[in-house]
């Protein structure tokens, strides 16, 4: 028998309790081992959804988040983002970060960032952050005297940087588990590295290797926790999921996935009907589905009132939109159960940028990654396009591309001959294993695994 661990698991974010509280991807461990569940407080921003209908045989504990620590660790994560150099990766970061600052911050960011400057901030930083420590996390850690701590999230996540400070005072080892597809290259860790670091698959290792200049020893390929239930059956019937979308039986369906704020998805849509108007696409239907912190693109909010013919606006998404229309741009916590339906039953996929490209593909869909360099208002889009996880993408044979309106439409058809090559879902399946990497072993069992082994 295994020696029992005491295990802290610290979510700080409602995405990060879709991703790894809804998939319950920790369910076993919490059975076989002692768990806490470490959340910022009560009434908290960051955290509206309850996880606690999905936790059993662990402990819920609310922690102060120390605002002021938190603060500068983050700045510290932009001052290495900014810092000055001309390789082309560099620049790209940059314009992502000048989303969320202005040229001000910018220009003193920057500042700090260079050589001689830098050294003496990382100085400063420290000794602030020492003064200010979190002490009732201290508290916590030296209390407890937990085995591992567990941090699925992202490089700025409100607890990880104090973390990594602490938790060499108590002498733990931080597992970090990635989030989403671009934390290794566009996110910075600011006070330190995970003892280990689980990346989704070998693209994302190498990016946290190349860019977070981690030890490839400390990287382990671990497959996504959200994308668990991918392995299952559908929860519903094709026949059940036609009726409920309104669509007839025998349709080819394309699925078109919103992407990020600003791309002109109306548009989009409107063209697609088009074609299905036209002849040029027989006995199709578009399947419309928005990002869940899309908004619907520019214009999201017309795309719900428009009358369409041959646009089915997805089941499970028309609340999100109708409260888009009434009340403005907000996010949504879709679950994967409904997204692994939809993904299941249509025919092929179009997504300007989103990581239901690579979930499409994980189900052996034939998939168009649509780069509208038009929509020159998608400042978000025009932004992470040409960022290394999405361009790496964007390269493989089996995805086709198309950089505008007028080549969405002229590659549809080799979407649907794609899907009726016997070979080609196998093709796309084996490709996905470069960005997600697959097991037999279920996360469960892994996650277990792993830290008994440790």
């Amino acid at each position: 028998m295994k020696k029992k661990l005491k295990i802290a698991i610290f979510i700080d974010h409602d995405i990060i309790i879709r991703h790894f509280i809804h998939s319950q991807v920790f369910n076993k461990l919490c059975s076989y081992h002692q768990v806490d569940f470490i959340f910022p407080p009560k009434g908290n921003r960051r955290i509206t959804l309850n996880p606690n209908q999905y936790i059993e045989n662990a402990e819920v504990i609310h922690l102060k988040i120390n605002e002021k620590t938190r603060s500068m660790w983050s700045r510290m994560s932009q001052v290495i983002a900014l810092r000055p150099s001309l390789n082309k990766y560099s620049l790209d970061i940059r314009k992502t970060y000048r989303l969320v600052m202005n040229w001000k911050a910018e220009i003193l960011h920057t500042i700090l960032g260079l050589p001689i400057i830098f050294e003496i901030y990382k100085l400063w930083t420290r000794y602030q952050t020492k003064l200010n420590q979190n002490e009732e996390l201290l508290n916590l850690l030296m209390t407890k005297k937990y085995d591992f701590i567990i941090n699925p999230g992202i490089p700025l996540g409100v607890f990880i940087n104090d973390l990594f400070i602490l938790s060499k005072k108590v002498n733990v080892p931080i597992v970090y588990i990635m989030n989403s597809w671009d934390n290794p290259s566009t996110g910075f860790f600011a006070a330190g590295i995970p003892d280990l670091y689980l990346a989704w698959g070998p693209q994302t290792a190498f990016h946290a290797s190349k860019y977070q200049k981690i030890n490839p020893n400390k990287i382990k390929c671990f497959g996504a926790a959200q994308f668990e239930i991918y392995k299952t059956k559908p929860k519903i019937s094709k026949n059940a999921f036609l009726e409920i979308n309104n669509i007839p039986p025998n349709s080819k369906i394309i699925l078109y996935a919103g992407g990020s704020l600003g791309t002109n998805e109306f548009n989009h849509l409107k063209l697609l009907e088009n074609e299905v108007k036209q002849g040029n696409l027989q006995n199709t239907f578009i399947l419309y589905r928005p990002h869940p912190w899309g908004g619907g693109g520019n214009k999201g909010e017309k795309i719900i009132r428009e009358n369409w013919e041959f646009i089915k606006i997805e089941s499970t998404m028309k609340n999100y939109l109708n409260s888009i229309a009434s009340e403005g741009y907000q996010l949504s916590f879709p679950d994967y159960s409904d997204t692994h339906v939809v993904l299941s039953y249509v025919d092929c996929v179009i997504s300007p940028l989103s990581t239901i490209l690579i979930e499409a593909a994980m189900h052996g869909k034939p998939i168009m990654c649509f780069l509208p360099m038009e929509d020159l208002d998608a400042k978000h889009f025009q932004t992470v396009h040409a960022l290394p996880h999405f361009k790496e993408f964007q390269t493989q044979p089996e995805v086709v591309l198309a950089k505008s309106s007028l080549e969405l439409v002229k590659k549809l058809n080799l979407l649907f001959i794609r899907k009726e090559d016997p070979n080609f879902s196998k093709k796309i399946i084996k490709m996905c294993k470069k960005f997600v990497s697959d097991f037999d072993n279920s996360y469960n069992n892994r996650i277990i695994e792993l830290l008994e082994n440790y």
